[in-house]
C-alpha cells in the first residue's frame, strides 16, 4: 500500500497515481544498472562537497570538457584545468558570468535542450562548433536540473558516443515508479548501455529517498559513464563497494545517504 506521505510525494511531482508501475516492474532496470556496473581506478575531480565527481582515471585523454548547468560552481572544471590543461566549455543562461575565470573557461549563456535559438543550444551544435570532428575524447559533466531527459532523448548515440566519459545528474529519479517516466528513461539508458558501462553511482544526499513496495529509490543520483572501449585502459579487479572511499555528502548539514544496495551490489542480482 502506498502510505499517505506517498501519495501527496507522487501529486506534488506530477505523478499520477493511475500511472504508478508495481513495484516489481522496476526489478528489471535496477538488475540491468546492476550487470552494467563494473569497477574501474577512479579519481575525485571536483569540490570536496557538492560540485566533486568521481570519474575513471583517463583524465590524461580528455581533449576537451562540456559543462551545461554551471550556477555558482566551477570546482570540477578548474581541477581538469589546472591538473590536466582541459579546457571546459560551459554553458548556462541563468548566471551572466562564470564564478570562477580561467583561459581554459569558455562560456556561452545559454540553455542546453533540443533546439538552438537565442536561449538555447543543442549538445550537437555545441560539441560540433568547438572541436573536430574527430575529436572523440571529450568529458561531459552535466547537471540541468532535470532537463538532461529531453537532452538524453534528443540527442543520438553518435553525438553521446563522443564522450569517453559522461557524469550526468538524474533528478527526480523517484519518478521511475510512474509509467511514462519508466519508459522514458529505459529509452535513455538504453541507449547509452549500447557503447558505455557505469564505473560509479552517488545519491545526492539533499533530497532523500523514496521508498515504495520494498524498493529505495534517491531523488538524485549521480551517475558516471565510461565508454566501453576506454574499460581496458583502467579497469580494476576490486569489488564494487559503495560508498567509494572518494566519496563525500553533497550537503555536510545533512544525513549521509548511501546507495541503496540493490542498485550495484553484485550478488543481490534476483
Amino acid at each position: 500500500k502506498i502510505i499517505q506521505n506517498d501519495y501527496q510525494e507522487f501529486f506534488t511531482k506530477g505523478i499520477m497515481v493511475n500511472n504508478m508501475l508495481d513495484s516489481k516492474a522496476v526489478f528489471p532496470f535496477i538488475k540491468q544498472f546492476r550487470e552494467k556496473f563494473i569497477s574501474v581506478e577512479l579519481i575525485r575531480i571536483g569540490g570536496e562537497n557538492d560540485g566533486g565527481y568521481l570519474v575513471p582515471n583517463i583524465m590524461n585523454s580528455i581533449s576537451n570538457c562540456f559543462s551545461p548547468g554551471v550556477d555558482d560552481n566551477a570546482q570540477f572544471e578548474k581541477q581538469l584545468s589546472r591538473d590536466y590543461d582541459i579546457k571546459s566549455f560551459m554553458a548556462d543562461a541563468s548566471i551572466d558570468s562564470l564564478p570562477l575565470s580561467d583561459s581554459n573557461f569558455y562560456f556561452k549563456k545559454k540553455f542546453l535542450g533540443i533546439k538552438d535559438n537565442n536561449q538555447f543550444i543543442t549538445l550537437n551544435s555545441w560539441i560540433s562548433n568547438n572541436t573536430h570532428k574527430n575529436d572523440q575524447d571529450l568529458l561531459l559533466q552535466m547537471d540541468i536540473e532535470g532537463s538532461e531527459y529531453e537532452v538524453l532523448t534528443y540527442e543520438s548515440i553518435d553525438t553521446l558516443k563522443r564522450f569517453s566519459c559522461m557524469v550526468i545528474e538524474f533528478h527526480n529519479f523517484e519518478k521511475i515508479f510512474d509509467l511514462y517516466f519508466h519508459k522514458m528513461v529505459s529509452g535513455i539508458f538504453e541507449k547509452i548501455y549500447s557503447e558505455f558501462s557505469i564505473c560509479h553511482v552517488h545519491p545526492n544526499n539533499c533530497c532523500g529517498v523514496m521508498s515504495y513496495g520494498g524498493i529505495d529509490v534517491p531523488r538524485i543520483i549521480e551517475v558516471t559513464f565510461i565508454r566501453n572501449d576506454k574499460i581496458e585502459e583502467v579497469k580494476s579487479n576490486c569489488t564494487i563497494n559503495l560508498p567509494h572511499r572518494l566519496d563525500r555528502v553533497n550537503l555536510t548539514n545533512i544525513p549521509v545517504l548511501d546507495m541503496p544496495v540493490e542498485w550495484w551490489k553484485k550478488d543481490n542480482i534476483q
